[in-house]
């Protein structure tokens, strides 16, 4: 078990293929999912759910894996501090399972029933967390490892937007910047700090 929790942690923020995790570790594709499901039930990882719709008909969909402890999955891939700041490129599938981790707790609170998907279509174009509230209005959220932010960051957003129609709510990339920009018509970089405040 140790070493598939290593293996889930390399996947974190990926499509789940458990044909491949199990034969990682020599057990079966049903087996893998067994595993899987297993480390849900102890709140270790989540699984989220593509999101599609008829509107677009090459949509993948295969859940998305997260960790739900951002300092768990750093310490089964053997992060730390220096080597994130060595290798940025180390920090996406880490901030993006902090943020669904922060946005799940921030759903518990709210108002409103909220569901939450991932979306990504043929063409790669993806949105890291789509919220869906009751009455079908939908926001996009993308998250970004960086400092800057441009507009093709906002493709899956844009995909997303015409998918929806008036559904679409709303979309932000979330960044490691101080500014909230606005983007177009519902569209905006937000500061990953806008999650607190």
């Amino acid at each position: 078990m140790p070493k598939f929790v290593r293996l889930l942690a390399e996947h974190s923020g990926q499509l789940v293929n458990y044909s491949q995790f199990g034969s990682s570790i020599n057990v079966s594709h049903k087996t893998g999912q067994r595993y899987v499901g297993l480390l849900e039930q102890v709140f270790l990882i989540a699984t989220v759910q593509p999101w599609f719709t008829n509107a677009l008909k090459r949509i993948a969909k295969t859940p998305k894996l997260h960790f739900l402890d951002s300092g768990i999955l750093a310490t089964a891939r053997g992060l730390t501090l220096d080597r994130v700041r060595g290798d940025r490129s180390t920090f996406g599938s880490l901030l993006e399972s902090f943020v669904f981790s922060e946005v799940s707790k921030l759903m518990t609170g709210a108002d409103s029933r909220l569901r939450l998907y991932h979306f990504r279509d043929q063409q790669l174009n993806e949105v890291d967390l789509l919220l869906e509230r009751d009455d079908g209005m939908i926001a996009g959220i993308e998250v970004k490892a960086s400092a800057t932010v441009r507009s093709s960051d906002f493709a899956g957003l844009r995909t997303l937007a015409g998918a929806c129609g008036n559904r679409f709510a709303f979309g932000a990339v979330l960044y490691d910047g101080p500014d909230l920009v606005p983007f177009g018509d519902k569209l905006a970089a937000a500061p990953i700090s806008t999650l607190w405040s």
